[in-house]
């Protein structure tokens, strides 16, 4: 019996929370649509602009004058304006200042462009009173004996030392050595004899540098061009 008074109770506690929820739902319906009316009711109502409009309407044009009418005096008259041309003054044009060169009457014999006060026959950019520069000697080309000896043309070979100094050495029985430097021009000309080592004997010296310079060669080339050489040259004699 208790379980049916329970069950009972229940269910009329569920319908009254049913009614609750629906006529709530309806109150905040209401609500909601009185305000959005209220807002549309709100807006204010906007006057039109006053516009007028106004037509207005161009008289008509005047009836043409008849055949043979002259103008009418009122007609306004063209004024013609002459406008005066702006002369600008004469301008007086400078001349410019002839200036009078005296034109120098040179030395006799001398350069065209050349330099007052140069000396005939001088050399641009020279010093005066200087002395002209000697022209650039070729340094003779060191070579060996033999290189030389092919190109010999004539003179003694072997020179013998003189009667005396050889008797000396007989006598000694020593020989002696002796070397030469010797230069040859261009040509093939003996142009310089240097006693480099002695033989010990004066005369023997002078005779072997007497007949030195009596030797010819033919010209010593290098890349197909005679140049000037130098050597040395050694002697050596041996008693008998």
């Amino acid at each position: 019996m208790f379980d049916n008074y329970v069950g009972a109770k229940l269910a009329r506690r569920s319908k009254w929370m049913t009614i609750i929820i629906v006529v709530s739902l309806v109150i905040h319906a209401a609500v909601g649509a009185a305000v959005i009316v209220r807002s549309l009711w709100m807006v204010t109502k906007l006057e039109p602009p006053d516009t007028e409009l106004a037509l207005s309407t161009p008289p008509p044009p005047p009836p043409p004058p008849p055949a043979g009418a002259s103008k009418p005096k009122n007609e306004a008259k063209r004024i013609v304006r002459k406008v005066k041309e702006t002369v600008q003054p004469d301008q007086k044009k400078i001349e410019p200042e002839q200036v009078q060169v005296q034109e120098d009457e040179g030395v006799e014999g001398g350069v065209e462009g050349g330099q007052a006060g140069g000396v005939l026959g001088g050399v641009e950019g020279g010093v005066l009173g200087g002395v002209p520069e000697p022209p650039k000697v070729e340094a003779p080309k060191v070579v060996p004996q033999v290189a030389l000896e092919a190109q010999r043309i004539s003179g003694e070979k072997e020179i013998q030392p003189p009667n005396d100094v050889a008797t000396q050495m007989s006598r000694s029985g020593k020989g002696t050595v002796g070397v030469v430097k010797m230069c040859l021009t261009v040509g093939g000309v003996v142009d310089k004899l240097n006693m480099l080592k002695s033989t010990g004997y004066p005369a023997y010296d002078n005779k072997i540098k007497s007949k030195m310079h009596e030797w010819r060669y033919r010209p010593f080339q290098v890349n197909g061009k005679p140049v000037p050489v130098c050597t040395s040259v050694t002697f050596i004699y041996r008693p008998r």
